[in-house]
């Protein structure tokens, strides 16, 4: 029986940094091993802080959005008031005298 060379003769079976660089791929891509923790926390706190700026920018534009609607609504108000002033004016008394 042969000791020497197991870890080369068996399939699937390897130390890390032993032949390779050590390397592993993951779905953000490769890593080193015994960093992924550290990178996924990472990479969950960046997620994490881009929804919340992200859900800060819609509170935001809601925010701008709700105003611009009472500024229409309320020029929308005077438009009409304007229009209904208009609307009672006799304007034909104006043009029989010329």
């Amino acid at each position: 029986m042969r000791t020497e060379n197991w870890q080369g003769n068996t399939r699937g079976l390897r130390l890390v940094g032993e032949g390779e660089s050590g390397s592993a791929s993951t779905f953000f891509g490769p890593v080193r091993a015994g960093l992924t923790t550290s990178q996924a926390t990472s990479k969950e706190a960046q997620l994490s802080e881009l929804l919340s700026s992200l859900e800060r920018e819609v509170e935001n534009l809601r925010s701008k959005y709700c105003e611009a609607y009472v500024i229409l609504i309320s020029v929308m108000e005077h438009l009409v008031k304007l229009n209904s002033l208009l609307l009672n004016t006799d304007t034909t008394k104006e043009g029989e005298g010329v």
